[in-house]
């Protein structure tokens, strides 16, 4: 039985953590796989919806409201089967639908040969739910179970318990979470009035504000990269002789982002990484809605791994993550919308440092029961997130039967696409090699 409440007018009642992301959108491409058609595609959608609120799909995500409506019949009403395509093709058909994609669809669904691509409110959830969408709708069997998340006992509002229980478990950490003051890029906040005013910009390097710039309009466009199958396996044996102790996240967002700016990408001195609070979680309550929370770090060099596995790891154990969900969440409480993911502003006079975001998903070892019809190093499974902030690119990857899956979502018409798509070829083409000619340099410099 669910936690999730309709009422009898047919509408249920939003959560904050619902609410924080419910105007931007989750757009992601996967395959080859056999997903049997479009009309498999369909009635599997449809079987999802239909299985309650629990199961987000049948919700009309509403920013501009708590209210939502549940309409699983409506499931289906831009779910359709274009041309085929090749992986080649996967970044062109993401940014089409990113140019495309409206709040008043909270799903849209595009069967290209054996390429399904999704696009879905980040109302529903945060990157947990599409994973899961594909297992289930490239899974062989002629007539599959519902998974086990589509009608479970779900949680509703799980920050406070599980901060509650993080701060039982760690009450060391209690001041820690008291005194500290961060951000959370899940919960974005109200732009300021500078944000706001069009007719003036602040120079990327002197600050200086110039009169009557030129407008900002959005360009969505992603670059992805995919590495040879065994490499997460390489790379952490590498980590075993050369880097012990540090996560394969670290390295892996290193190299990434020492290859943007061997690309001659300018790349700010910070980082953002976004945190599933699921790991703080202590029973077996499925958390389908949004539970990902971002915290932003600065004066760190994000091509160092040592400083992302520093912060990362104190960031994890000081429960800073649960703290900063949950002072968004009290805050957004206070709003009946969902705030604003993108302020007006203006073109900078040159590109500027980019603020780079980093969601690395880990493995994902449901994915094995996908019906892949071509190898790992063939494959593709990418995602576009477009960052509210033109300075930003976004990084999301992902390790699916044993090979890196990385794409980068930014605007194009500030930062150089094929600049972007060589550096996430470079990294994925050996990121142990990009790792070592940093430290080389590094070695050289000291000399």
């Amino acid at each position: 039985m669910s936690r999730f409440s309709i009422t009898s007018s047919g509408t249920y009642k939003a959560t904050a953590m619902d609410m924080a992301r419910s105007d931007a959108r989750m757009i992601i491409a996967l395959g080859p796989a056999d997903f049997g058609g479009i009309e498999r595609v369909r009635a599997r959608l449809s079987a999802l919806a239909a299985a309650g609120p629990a199961a987000r799909l049948g919700l009309r995500v509403t920013p501009s409201s708590r209210h939502w409506a549940f309409r699983p019949d409506l499931v289906c009403d831009d779910v359709a089967a274009v041309d085929p395509i090749e992986r080649a093709d996967v970044p062109d058909h993401l940014a089409a639908l990113a140019a495309t994609a409206s709040t008043n669809v909270p799903l849209r669904a595009r069967l290209a040969g054996e390429y399904l691509l999704l696009d879905l409110s980040h109302g529903f959830s945060d990157a947990i739910l599409p994973i899961e969408l594909y297992v289930f709708l490239a899974d062989a069997a002629v007539e599959p179970r519902l998974p086990g998340w589509a009608g479970t006992r779900t949680v509703r509002s799980p920050l406070p318990r599980a901060l509650a229980g993080w701060m039982v478990h760690n009450p060391r950490h209690v001041l820690d979470i008291a005194h500290a003051k961060f951000r959370s890029v899940a919960f974005p906040s109200r732009p300021t009035t500078a944000a706001r005013r069009p007719a003036a910009a602040a120079d990327a390097t002197t600050g200086a504000v110039r009169a009557g710039a030129p407008a900002w309009v959005r360009s969505p466009a992603v670059a992805v990269g995919t590495s040879q199958a065994g490499a997460p396996s390489a790379l952490r044996a590498w980590r075993d002789r050369h880097r012990p102790g540090l996560t394969v996240t670290s390295l892996l967002c290193a190299a990434v982002a020492g290859a943007v700016r061997s690309q001659g990408v300018g790349v700010a001195n910070s980082a953002t990484f976004l945190f599933d609070c699921r790991r703080y979680l202590r029973t077996r309550e499925v958390v389908l809605g949004n539970f990902a929370v971002g915290i932003d770090f600065a004066g760190i060099d994000p091509t160092s791994p040592e400083d992302l596995d520093r912060v990362l790891t104190h960031a994890v154990d000081t429960g800073r993550p649960l703290a900063a969900g949950a002072l968004s969440a009290l805050r957004s409480t206070r709003r009946s919308t969902a705030s604003p993911t993108r302020a007006e502003t203006v073109m900078p006079a040159e590109a500027p440092p980019a603020e780079l975001i980093f969601s690395d998903i880990g493995r994902v070892p449901a994915a094995q029961n996908i019906s892949w019809t071509d190898e790992p190093s063939r494959s593709a499974s990418y995602s576009l997130s477009e960052p509210a902030d033109p300075k930003s690119i976004v990084i999301t990857s992902m390790q699916i039967r044993d090979t890196f899956y990385v794409s980068a979502s930014f605007h194009d018409n500030i930062f150089d696409a094929n600049a972007v798509a060589t550096a996430l070829e470079t990294a994925m083409s050996d990121p142990i090699a990009t790792l070592s000619a940093r430290a080389r340099s590094r070695q050289e410099m000291s000399r």
